[in-house]
C-alpha cells in the first residue's frame, strides 16, 4: 500500500466534481490501479488450482469473514452521525453477523457469512477446526489489522469507510461472483456448499447503491473527495494484499510466513 501524504493547498485549489463525476472518478481509479483480477484469481477462473490451494484460500480468508470486516464496518458505525448512513451500515452489519440474528422480527434464517465461508469450506473437505485454528499468513495478517486500524482511529471519517465499504464491495461483486462460476465448472464443488457466495452476491447488491449515494451526495468539497478516494484507493490495495501469499503458496508450494 502506497502512502499519500496530506492534501495541501495546492491539492484544494480546482473545485469538488459533482456527485455522479466523482463516482465515476471512483471506477476509473479502481479500473487503474487494478485492470486484472488478483493472481489468485486469475488461476482460480483457469481451473489451475489444488484443491489443498482452495482449502488454503478458506483457511487463510476466514479470520477476514470472521472479524476484521465486522469490526471495520462497526468502527465506521460508531463514527457516522448522519442517521440514514447508520441506518444502512447497522443493517449490513446484520448481513454480516447472520440475518437469523433478527429471526424473531422478520423470520430470516441466513447465517453469519463467517459460518457460511466454514461451510463452503466443508465441501472442498476441511473440518470447521480445520478452519477456526489456522494461523494466517503474516501479509494476510497485517492487511486486515491495517483496515481495522484505519477503520478504528482518525486516519479515516466515516465517508471515508464508506468509501472503503465501497472499494470493498465492487472488488468482492466482480471476483467473488466469478469465483462461483469457477468452482462449479472447474472443481466440483458441492451446489449446498456454494451458499456464501450467493448470499454475499444478493446482499452486496442491496449495499452499493447507498454507498454510491452517500458518497455523491455527502463528498461534496474537494477536500472530501480528495481523502475518500485515498480510503477508496487503500481499501483496494488491501483487498488484493490478502491474496498475495495464497497465491505464493499456490505457486511454490510452501507455506509463506505465519503468525505464532
Amino acid at each position: 500500500m502506497l502512502y499519500e501524504p496530506p492534501y495541501g493547498p495546492e491539492d484544494l485549489k480546482e473545485p469538488p466534481l459533482d456527485g455522479q463525476a466523482f463516482i465515476n472518478f471512483l471506477e476509473m481509479e479502481r479500473a487503474r490501479k487494478y485492470p486484472e483480477p488478483p493472481p489468485f484469481y486469475q488461476s482460480l477462473y483457469a481451473g489451475k488450482l489444488r484443491t489443498e490451494d482452495l482449502q488454503l484460500w478458506v483457511k487463510d480468508m476466514y479470520s477476514y469473514w470472521d472479524h476484521a470486516l465486522v469490526y471495520s464496518t462497526g468502527a465506521i458505525l460508531i463514527k457516522s452521525n448522519d442517521e440514514a448512513t447508520r441506518t444502512h451500515i447497522l443493517k449490513k452489519l446484520v448481513y454480516l453477523e447472520g440475518k437469523d440474528v433478527v429471526k424473531d422480527l422478520t423470520g430470516w434464517t441466513t447465517p453469519a457469512y463467517e459460518e457460511l465461508w466454514i461451510r463452503f469450506g466443508q465441501g472442498l473437505g476441511l473440518t470447521k477446526g480445520d478452519i477456526q485454528s489456522w494461523k494466517p499468513f503474516t501479509r494476510s495478517y497485517y492487511a486486515q489489522s491495517t483496515l481495522c486500524m484505519l477503520s478504528r482511529w482518525w486516519e479515516w471519517s466515516w465517508l471515508d469507510g464508506v468509501a472503503s465499504m465501497l472499494a470493498g464491495d465492487l472488488h468482492h461483486q466482480e471476483y467473488l461472483g466469478r469465483a462461483q462460476e469457477a468452482l462449479q465448472k472447474h472443481y466440483n464443488v458441492p451446489e449446498k456448499s456454494l451458499e456464501f457466495f450467493r448470499v454475499f452476491a444478493e446482499d452486496v447488491k442491496e449495499h452499493i447503491p447507498w454507498e454510491r449515494e452517500t458518497l455523491s451526495y455527502w463528498a461534496c468539497t474537494k477536500e472530501r473527495q480528495l481523502t475518500a478516494a485515498k480510503a477508496f484507493r487503500y481499501r483496494l490495495d488491501i483487498e488484493n494484499q490478502l491474496l498475495l501469499r495464497v497465491h505464493t503458496a499456490a505457486e511454490s508450494g510452501s507455506l509463506p510466513l505465519q503468525v505464532p
